[in-house]
């Protein structure tokens, strides 16, 4: 089993970053745990790490729907054409940056330190939130829909039960209030048991088996998040995967406009029959240009 994109990927880094800085605490520090700067693992923690701003999380292409949209594979499977990839590349250079947390100390364990990861990690939320919502209002206008139907079905795939979460699927599937707040207690919980069990490998050495135990950890909280839907929606749920969509293992993104990512080597990927044409107003008229197939 694959760790997933989106608040699943969040939710994990988090508790990496946080039980790591912990560890190196108690063992009287050594190296950089990331209570200054960046955490170990959490924000920015190598290639595919965990936070990395908007569209950086876990895997190539990072958690976002804009993310999605480096990964050549991604932009093959929904016929991406030439003049749309240059419009893309033109809503990534508008990308916010992930402010770093200011004020958090990854090794102090009291509540009024917690009470602070909490309000950040909230508020990052909120600012990924907005910035999702414009930036599918964007591809709305670039994209054709069968492109924008097939982008959202993979992105709620990578996005595994975490999904749920997200507000655009929440209401497709009508889920109630009480229904919401028990998948975010779910949630809440899964995150107390997980980094208890983190901590613990952490201090016995045994780090080697901590991706196994994260992905193990995450099958099982996947399962108490999809036991909250009704037989309905759980059907309704698996519609809104598609079909299914392998995604590349290789590590790292493809960025926007360098290799692979918009505009760079491989953004044009030839066979698509010229340009793109001009496709004239917000959905190209009538639909892709005549030098198509």
């Amino acid at each position: 089993m694959k760790i997933t994109s989106g608040p699943m990927a969040l939710l994990f880094a988090a508790i990496l970053a946080m039980v790591a800085s912990d560890v190196m605490a108690q063992r009287g520090g050594g190296g950089r745990p990331g209570g200054e700067g960046r955490p170990g693992g959490g924000f920015r923690g190598g290639p595919g790490g965990g936070f990395g701003g908007f569209g950086g999380g876990r895997g190539p292409g990072g958690g976002s729907i804009l993310g999605l949209l480096q990964i050549e594979e991604v932009r093959e499977e929904i016929e991406l054409m030439p003049d749309q990839e240059e419009a893309l590349k033109k809503i990534a250079d508008d990308r916010p940056q992930m402010e770093r947390p200011e004020g958090i100390d990854f090794r102090d364990r009291s509540e009024e330190n917690r009470a602070k990861l909490e309000e950040f990690m909230a508020k990052m939320r909120e600012q990924r939130e907005e910035f999702e919502n414009k930036v599918r209002e964007q591809l709305e206008e670039v994209l054709l829909p069968e492109q924008m139907t097939r982008l959202e079905q993979i992105e709620v795939q990578q996005m595994g039960a975490g999904a749920l979460m997200n507000d655009r699927v929440a209401g497709k599937l009508k889920l109630t209030a009480t229904q919401k707040d028990e998948l975010q207690k779910t949630m809440e919980a899964s995150r107390e048991e997980m980094m208890g069990k983190m901590r613990e490998m952490f201090q016995s050495g045994d780090r080697e088996n901590i991706r196994e135990k994260m992905e193990e950890a995450q099958k099982e909280t996947e399962e108490k998040l999809v036991s909250v839907l009704t037989s309905d929606q759980k059907k309704n749920f698996e519609e809104l995967k598609g079909e299914p969509f392998e995604m590349p293992e290789r590590q790292g993104r493809g960025g926007f406009g360098g290799r692979g990512g918009f505009g760079g080597p491989g953004g044009d990927r030839g066979g698509r029959g010229g340009p793109g044409g001009d496709r004239g107003g917000r959905r190209g008229g009538g639909g892709r240009p005549e030098s198509e197939e």
